[in-house]
């Protein structure tokens, strides 16, 4: 009898560990495995083109073997070396298979930099690539007149032209008068997300001496996010300012149109 007692002590301390072993898989199991997985991009440039003609930028996005199709956003930096501050921003097209793809015509010679945006399932990168157009010794630089740039828009989201450091303001759309607003930028070094840094956004409307702060929490690696409320109407400016203990000081800015 007592041995009957104690076999069943026993087997139910078994159940109930076995019940644990299952919680704990699902509390730290799968459900959050996706997670630690980063996000990829595989940015496909021609290395050489000649003058006018029309490339397709490719990015194929992963995670592990996975092809992710669900990327919250996907576009394509362009610029000219040493013109970073006339930046263009192009939107991409899902193909299939995590493909993202973008046109741009190359109107003038010399190097350029494109660099594609990836945010994706609450992680970004940002890879690189060079390309030569036409006759590279002579460069020159781009104009506006006469390119052929679909879904373009005028990028001014980084930081210093030749820095490592690159910071990605997530410019925030239908900002309304006394809502409070969430400002989210993501900050990399060498390509990757840059943790433990000081963010802060400083704001002011146009044509006001009036600058305000606004502190930041890292809510993940190399994402800072900060609140705020805009009280009247207007244009804004919002610099971000990004500083470590490593000698990082950076900055760059966008203006926010508030109704």
């Amino acid at each position: 009898m007592k041995r009957f007692k104690l076999f069943g002590v026993v087997t139910i301390l078994s159940l109930m560990i076995a019940a644990c072993g299952t919680n704990e898989e699902k509390n730290n199991g799968s459900s959050n495995e996706g997670n630690l997985v980063p996000v990829k991009a595989e940015l496909s440039v021609p290395e050489k083109v000649d003058k006018g003609d029309t490339v397709v930028f490719e990015t194929v996005v992963t995670q592990g073997d996975e092809k992710v199709e669900d990327a919250s956003e996907v576009k394509y930096e362009v610029w000219m070396e040493g013109k970073k501050k006339d930046s263009k921003m192009i939107k991409s097209e899902q193909k299939v298979d995590g493909l993202y793809t973008a046109e741009y015509k190359f109107t003038n010679d010399g190097q350029y930099q494109v660099q594609v945006h990836v945010t994706a399932r609450e992680m970004h990168t940002m890879p690189k690539a060079t390309v030569a157009v036409g006759n590279v010794e002579n460069g020159g630089h781009a104009h506006d007149e006469g390119d052929d740039h679909p879904h373009e828009e005028k990028g001014n989201e980084h930081s210093h032209e030749e820095s490592s450091v690159l910071i990605h303001f997530m410019k925030p759309d239908d900002v309304k008068v006394a809502k409070e607003t969430k400002l989210i930028t993501h900050v990399t070094k060498n390509d990757t997300s840059l943790s433990k840094a000081q963010v802060r956004f400083e704001i002011w409307q146009d044509g006001s001496e009036k600058h305000e702060w606004v502190t930041t929490e890292e809510m993940k690696p190399g994402e800072y996010t900060g609140t705020y409320s805009f009280s009247e109407k207007g244009e804004y400016h919002v610099q971000v300012h990004v500083e470590n203990d490593e000698g990082v000081h950076e900055h760059t800015m966008e203006m926010i149109t508030v109704e």
